[in-house]
């Protein structure tokens, strides 16, 4: 019982020093401390084991701060958009030109997000780029977008390559359309996705994408482990605090609002994942939702 309590005075300091450090910048909490969250997130349940349970699970939580997100949008340029138009364009690195070559490349690259929760302001100015005029999300643009007016565009502004970036990346599902739309609107267009974060299910679309689609390159920055999220199903070797959780979320999820039916949240992606911007749909609906019976430990800002 001692190594228990051991355990839990430890993640406590942990998580201590993480508000300190990440936590406290999460925007949508901007006005509300990460301790009074997490105490009200706690006591959304009377049982003492099931708070223990909870609290457990905090230990796998994956908080991605400002910095950090900027550090990949540094990456998202630098080595992935780089690299790609040294391949695509076929430069020789041995070129004495080679860094004048690229900043023509880029200059007749157009850099926009795939959905508007990738802040592509944010991204250009990070990497000191200057992009051009119009940098829409292409979820809108497959949705409300002219074909013809959108090729001209193109044109217009001598555009070679299309890169679209994301900050994060779950199942999958908001990327697959846009992405797929653009490789047709666009065939003579080479074209790069990066997401910043990207889950083992976005993984598989994003590789589905590119060996059906020509024109379309995938390269996330970084590739979260199979085994960091919760299934609904056990999974072997996985934490004990995964096989602990089930039961809570079972016997809370008709608390969780629009997500009762999906507990494990968007697709059943299971996700422990926060970004300082917000909270994604695809983590556990226990660590976000908000209704009037359940209090977030990190609220999510909700397109609808």
């Amino acid at each position: 019982m001692s190594g228990d309590s051991d355990d839990l005075i430890a993640l406590r300091d942990q998580l201590a020093w993480l508000q300190a450090e990440l936590f406290d910048e999460y925007e949508p909490n901007r006005y509300e401390s990460f301790d009074d969250c997490l105490a009200k997130w706690l006591l959304n349940s009377s049982d003492e084991d099931a708070q223990i349970k909870m609290f457990r699970l905090l230990k796998h939580l994956f908080f991605v701060g400002k910095k950090q997100i900027d550090a990949l949008q540094r990456s998202a340029y630098s080595d992935k958009t780089v690299r790609w138009l040294v391949d695509v364009l076929d430069l020789n690195i041995i070129d004495e030109n080679l860094n004048d070559l690229i900043d023509y490349a880029v200059q007749r690259t157009w850099f926009c997000p795939i959905t508007d929760s990738l802040r592509i302001n944010g991204f250009l100015k990070v990497n000191g780029l200057n992009g051009h005029d119009h940098r829409p999300d292409w979820r809108s643009l497959e949705q409300f977008g002219d074909q013809d007016r959108l090729r001209q565009y193109v044109a217009d502004e001598v555009i070679e390559q299309l890169v679209l970036i994301e900050d994060f990346v779950g199942s999958g599902t908001q990327m697959n359309g846009p992405i797929r739309w653009a490789a047709q609107t666009l065939p003579n267009v080479q074209i790069l996705v990066v997401p910043l974060i990207c889950c083992p299910d976005g993984v598989t679309v994003g590789q589905t994408i590119s060996q059906e689609c020509a024109n379309v390159s995938f390269s996330p920055c970084l590739s979260l482990r199979p085994e960091l999220f919760v299934s609904s199903t056990a999974k072997p070797e996985e934490p004990s605090a995964f096989s602990e959780i089930r039961p809570v979320i079972q016997s809370i999820r008709n608390r969780l609002g629009v997500f009762q039916h999906h507990p494990y949240g968007f697709e059943g992606t299971g996700a422990l994942v926060t970004l300082y911007s917000n909270c994604p749909d695809n983590t556990l609906p226990l660590i976000h939702s908000q209704t009037d019976t359940w209090d977030p430990l990190f609220s999510r800002i909700r397109r609808s």
